[in-house]
């Protein structure tokens, strides 16, 4: 009587296995490096997006700035309790960008008479604002570099407002890129809310 064959797998078959198995783990580990700075670079993106709709939702839901100012709707004696929120980025300072309050009216950040800083976004790891630029059709169609960039959201709109360097813009594209510049987002922001990131 015959004994029942055993079942199992041959040398052949795991060798082979292991093989493959080595040349799959040892391609993921090359792509690893990029693969990270991938996912850091579009984790910022995402962040930065979402702080504008932060700020957005400061100006909307009439966020209160500081008890003791003024309430003045009209901004007519500044500062004001209750201002616009917005987004301020300075290209001399890559790693961070503030959200802050429009408390003097100004309709841009100013820290000499009053910090207007709400909060300070820190951009992690190795990456960076490396570029923004502006665009309008009368100042600058073919984008314009800007050392400053300011989004203001006004209530009760929110009429939004895009300025930096002097002059005000219709959209903006802020680039964000990783340390060796092998990875980079944008941001695109416009005066009519619109959001976006783009490679």
């Amino acid at each position: 009587m015959d004994s029942p064959k055993a079942k199992g797998f041959t040398l052949i078959e795991v060798v082979v296995v292991i093989g493959v198995m080595a040349i799959i783990s040892s391609l993921m580990l090359a792509n690893f490096p990029r693969f990270s700075k991938q996912v850091s670079v579009e984790r910022e993106a995402s962040k930065l997006a979402l702080s504008l709709r932060k700020a957005q939702s400061y100006a909307l839901a009439v966020r209160e700035f500081n008890l003791a100012f003024n309430d003045d709707p009209f901004c007519e004696n500044p500062p004001v309790k209750f201002p616009g929120y917005g987004l301020f980025f300075k290209i001399s300072d890559p790693a961070q960008y503030f959200i802050y309050g429009d408390a003097n009216c100004s309709k841009y950040y100013e820290n000499t008479l009053l910090e207007e800083a709400v909060e300070i976004i820190n951009i992690e790891g190795s990456i960076k604002i490396f570029s923004i630029k502006g665009y309008d059709a009368a100042v600058c169609s073919g984008g314009c570099d800007l050392s400053e960039l300011s989004i203001l959201y006004v209530r009760p709109g929110p009429t939004i407002l895009i300025s930096g360097s002097g002059a005000d813009y219709n959209f903006v594209e802020i680039y964000l890129r990783s340390s060796d510049g092998a990875v980079s987002k944008k941001v695109v922001a416009r005066s009519t809310g619109q959001v976006s990131i783009e490679q």
